[in-house]
């Protein structure tokens, strides 16, 4: 196998996973409906992926507990902060904003991997990408209703990095006895688990009637946005060295701001291009300070 092409592939899934979850959203549908029918979608999909190349395997119960714990502080948590995050930002600063993880990740792995302490020399890139947020909002209050709005849409969404942060250092804590490969189906179960359990608790709000349209739009978003790319990515990890894997993290990012430009018509304001460049060269710049290695476990999207 060519090794760019499941990179590609996971690259591609990632950067559509905001683009159509912004789609979704606009149709009606709310976060806590639509988020266990994109999770369904996409494990029967990883199921179907796992049993045709002969990886579908029974886990062991240390693996259900790490996939336990990785379903709701890694996938559950996250993706409904983030996507509750769209209902009110673009797609475009949304994406961004999603690019910071590997920060967050480096960050949290000084309390919970063991022997991976915080590096003052990934301070800098820090602050490179805290002034492209600045940027990014201050630019950011043409494009939404108001800046009350804007506020809120970027706190849920930063919020949901905070928590996928912890979520990514907690698997790469795992990551050293279990394989990604082992963890990324009870990690989708358990998520889904979450999502329903939320759903109960909270409800969901908005509603909107499954016509044709949505109906296709849920299927891409289960299927592209969110079972291509960790599938794509087991078979990534196998045949790439880390220094490429993390490619990803620069050009998903990119890929989800253009395609949200393209396909739901959003707008960049000048501010907004000068701070999405300063927030990727500064997750670049303190990704090569630490020497940071992505898993399966840190990407996800919303």
């Amino acid at each position: 196998m060519n090794p760019w092409t499941p990179l590609l592939l996971a690259t591609l899934g990632w950067g559509a996973s905001n683009v159509l979850s912004k789609a979704v959203l606009n149709t009606g549908l709310d976060t806590f409906r639509f988020l266990p029918i994109r999770y369904l979608i996409g494990l029967v999909t990883l199921i179907a992926f796992l049993a045709a190349t002969g990886r579908l395997h029974r886990p062991e119960p240390r693996v259900w507990k790490a996939g336990a714990i990785l379903g709701v502080l890694n996938m559950a948590i996250p993706t409904v902060l983030m996507t509750k995050g769209l209902e009110y930002i673009p797609a475009t600063m949304g994406s961004l904003l999603i690019s910071l993880i590997p920060i967050a990740t480096v960050t949290a792995a000084h309390w919970v991997v063991p022997g991976e302490r915080f590096r003052a020399r990934i301070i800098p890139g820090f602050v490179l990408s805290l002034c492209g947020i600045g940027l990014l909002v201050g630019g950011g209050v043409d494009v939404v209703p108001s800046f009350g709005t804007l506020l809120l849409g970027v706190g849920l969404t930063f919020a949901g990095v905070t928590v996928a942060g912890v979520g990514g250092a907690v698997s790469r804590r795992f990551s050293v006895q279990i394989s990604p490969a082992r963890l990324v189906l009870p990690q989708f179960i358990f998520g889904l688990l979450a999502l329903l359990i939320g759903l109960a608790v909270v409800g969901g709000g908005r509603s909107s009637a499954i016509d044709g349209n949505l109906l296709w739009l849920l299927i891409a978003s289960g299927v592209i946005g969110t079972a291509l790319p960790f599938a794509a990515f087991l078979f990534a990890a196998e045949v790439n060295p880390a220094r490429r894997l993390a490619i990803i993290g620069y050009t998903v990012p990119v890929l989800g701001t253009i395609g949200a430009m393209i396909f739901l018509g959003e707008s960049f304001t000048g501010f907004m291009v000068v701070g999405a460049v300063l927030i990727l060269a500064g997750v670049a710049l303190s990704e090569r300070m630490a020497g940071y290695i992505p898993t399966t476990g840190t990407r996800s999207t919303a």
